[in-house]
């Protein structure tokens, strides 16, 4: 589990730390503070051997990949890219932290990418790719075992000559050459508003009902249906959705019917399944959830993910939910110190600041309604 975090040249967040973590820790800030770029930092961290990370997770906020011109760059502090991005943390593992470092450099020379599936398709590789980008985007990551592993990503444009009098097929995107690092945890993102399809959603259902673990995932989302009594897939045209059973129906019905807040619960549990032993990201976790049921929630989201092992961040733009995290977990009996950690995002002079907001601190801006989001 991370107990520290430093980010520096990454979006807007020119250098940042936050010194404490815990299980569960949650982060607040006006607009634009860095809320959802910490998390972005934390998703490159657990994913140190993924560089085209590096673009992907501009299309959670809805912004293509456009093409050589733009990729990569927009991840940099202010667009600088001689400056290069770290990320580093230490955890419960040992003294020494895990760095990342990212960086562009002249592109370094590949041979041609040629793909098995065009065998026998009656399509050829007729050309080298002649609009390759002169970059490339490198990870070099150190592991707290001191060992360091090095991949890198470059935008490609591949010319593709089917046999016959047709114009040629143009393939194009990012190419990467990956030094995998061994045994890594896992590391998933929700974003704030975008839901998974279908098919994902029933297939995480599946591993989760085949490893014995469906009441788990009940439990999570129980508060927001009391009358469920369980999940099931089944296939219209060739399509897996999810139904549920619930007392009073006389047939299950699909949970896209049950709203917004039970479909995000239970894509979170889902996906806390699918993240066992690693890193749980959350954008605005509130999205869909009343604030009454937020406190009931909670609780059942920490506990499932110390079941899982799971480290969650997530961000939100309310003080209701601030304290209805505060109100259901640090006031347990069963709660551990570090559980909950609420951290507070600040732009002070161009830079970053964390604020970190202990138990007297929240219960002070609970009794006097102190702004604190």
């Amino acid at each position: 589990m991370l107990t520290s975090v430093t980010v520096k040249n990454f979006r807007n967040l020119r250098s940042v730390t936050l010194e404490k973590l815990g299980r569960f820790t949650l982060i607040g800030g006006k607009n634009g503070a860095g809320k959802t770029a910490l998390l972005e930092a934390l998703w490159l961290l657990g994913g140190p051997d993924l560089p085209d990370l590096s673009a992907r997770i501009n299309a959670l906020r809805g912004l293509p990949i456009i093409g050589p011109d733009t990729v990569f760059h927009d991840i940099f502090w202010d667009y600088n890219t001689q400056n290069r991005i770290n990320i580093s943390a230490h955890g419960d593992w040992g003294n020494l932290p895990r760095k990342l470092d990212v960086y562009l450099r002249e592109r370094q020379q590949t041979d041609p990418i040629r793909s098995n599936m065009l065998e026998g398709s009656g399509i050829e590789l007729v050309t080298r790719p002649q609009d390759e980008s002169e970059f490339e985007i490198v990870f070099d990551y150190q592991h707290s075992n001191r060992k360091k592993y090095t991949s890198r990503a470059w935008w490609s444009s591949e010319q593709l000559k089917p046999i016959g009098p047709v114009p040629p097929l143009i393939n194009e995107g990012i190419r990467q050459e990956r030094q995998s690092v061994t045994g890594r945890a896992t590391s998933m993102f929700i974003a704030a508003v975008n839901r998974e399809d279908i098919q994902t959603t029933a297939a995480r259902l599946g591993k989760a009902q085949l490893r014995g673990e469906e009441n788990k995932i009940l439990r999570l989302i129980r508060p927001l249906e009391t009358r469920l009594r369980g999940l099931t897939t089944i296939t219209i045209k060739d399509a897996p959705i999810i139904h549920a059973y619930i007392d009073g129906m006389s047939r299950p019905m699909p949970v896209q019917l049950l709203g917004e807040g039970f479909n995000r619960i239970l894509g979170l549990a889902l996906s806390m399944n699918e993240a066992a032993g690693g890193l749980l990201l959350i954008d605005e976790i509130e999205n869909g959830l009343h604030y009454r049921i937020q406190k009931e929630v909670f609780p059942n989201l920490l506990t499932l993910a110390r079941e899982f092992d799971v480290q969650i961040f997530a961000t939100t733009h309310s003080s209701e939910c601030i304290m209805a995290a505060h109100s259901a977990l640090v006031k347990q009996d069963w709660q551990d110190d570090d559980d909950f950690i609420f951290y507070r995002l600040d732009r002070i002079d161009g830079g970053t600041k964390a604020v970190g907001f202990d138990d007297e601190m929240l219960e002070t801006a609970d009794k006097f309604n102190m702004e604190i989001r």
